[in-house]
């Protein structure tokens, strides 16, 4: 799925005034000060490289990892990370103590805001990250020769690219079209780099408190839905056997009965109970000691760590997430791998059935496990070539 602009860093002056008031009033004057393109770069004279992120967790997540794998390769290199909304849990432990990094909101497009920030930070070059381009900034790249490469990022409809990695077919279809990059990268999900792939099931030993117990999960699922999911745990057979782990976004008031993992004391919850996953740094350790998973509208970060907890995933939307495969992994997947299911009675059928054969469930997994490492090389090796490019800028 591409990302959607947001106006709020677009180039519409009296939205933007409206925007940098509002975040005045609210005590952001960072956010609001950036907007127009006041930054600092971070002290010295090596080469700058900057990273330029959307609002998305997925955007600043890869950004910041490219960042971190700039640092690891290149010692001369200043590095900066802009992003449109702060998750500072997330950039500041992928980053803090890094050297020669800096990393904070970034500059909207109107063309004065443009300007100022390439003066502050006169980049060597710029990795535009699974964002929607800004066309001044594009326009104001191509129009000072600084070099801009598009990672993960939908066409541009301003501006001249150095090279573009596409994440899914969709994208690499469009960069191939537009005739816009200099080269154009064969797709692969850099995110899959990200991922943590060698968990330990700890977490189920702690859920079943040593009993005999099934681990079900659901990520990506809308918070408006967290009501209906308990009326149908509770009244489903599998809450007699097992415990549901739920991750739904601005879940502010889920019910009673849950229990937020962050406040979890580690203590076993109780068969029947339900787990709110409130916290995204338990996705991995509930991949791999869920029985299934199942995945609702969920970014690109969750879907790879779920394909890597080796259980069976079904999934609200299979076309959306085909597109991220090549077209040989595609033609060898069987049509009840990544099932769509979009009832949450089928739901309870599926993990019936997967429940009552231990070894189809096994072999479920091991294929999409086997799927996820197979995207890894692939963007290991996309990876190299584009660390590769950056370090001649």
């Amino acid at each position: 799925m591409s990302p959607a602009a947001d106006p709020a860093y677009g180039s519409r002056l009296l939205w933007l005034w409206w925007q940098g008031l509002r975040d005045r009033l609210h005590g952001n004057h960072r956010r609001a000060s950036a907007r127009w393109g006041h930054l600092r770069p971070p002290p010295g004279s090596g080469r700058l490289v900057w990273a330029e992120a959307g609002g998305t967790e997925d955007s600043v997540r890869l950004a910041a990892g490219l960042l971190q794998a700039l640092s690891a390769t290149q010692r001369d290199l200043r590095l900066v990370l802009s992003f449109e909304q702060e998750y500072p849990q997330l950039a500041g432990r992928m980053l803090d103590g890094l050297r020669d990094t800096a990393y904070g909101y970034g500059p909207a497009d109107p063309a004065r805001a443009v300007r100022r920030t390439l003066r502050a930070l006169a980049p060597s070059g710029v990795l535009m990250v699974a964002r929607h381009p800004a066309p001044n900034l594009c326009a104001g790249l191509e129009t000072t020769g600084v070099q801009c490469v598009a990672v993960h990022t939908p066409v541009a409809k301003k501006g001249r690219f150095e090279a573009a990695y596409p994440a899914d077919r969709e994208q690499e279809e469009a960069w191939i079209r537009c005739r816009r990059a200099g080269h154009v990268a064969p797709r692969a999900d850099l995110m899959t780099l990200l991922v943590e792939a060698q968990v330990d099931p700890n977490f189920r030993v702690l859920l079943c408190g040593g009993q005999d117990c099934s681990v079900w999960c659901m990520l990506g699922v809308d918070h408006r839905q967290c009501r209906q999911i308990d009326a149908w745990w509770r009244a489903s057979g599998l809450a007699r056997r097992g415990v549901l782990l739920v991750a739904a976004e601005h879940c502010r008031r889920p019910p009673a009965a849950w229990q937020r993992i962050s406040s979890w004391d580690r203590t076993a919850p109780g068969i029947g109970a339900v787990l709110l996953l409130d916290d995204r740094r338990w996705f991995a350790a509930a991949a791999a000691s869920s029985d299934a998973i199942h995945l609702g509208d969920c970014d690109a970060w969750t879907f790879w760590q779920a394909l890597a907890g080796g259980c069976p995933v079904t999934v609200s939307g299979r076309a959306a997430v085909l597109g991220r495969f090549d077209a040989d992994s595609i033609s060898a997947l069987p049509a009840d791998l990544l099932a769509e299911v979009r009832d949450l009675a089928v739901l309870e059928r599926f993990w019936s059935q997967m429940q009552a054969d231990p070894i189809g469930l096994r072999q479920r997994g091991d294929v999409l496990r086997r799927l996820f490492w197979g995207e890894r090389r692939r963007a290991g090796e996309v990876s190299r070539e584009l660390l590769d490019r950056v370090s001649a800028w």
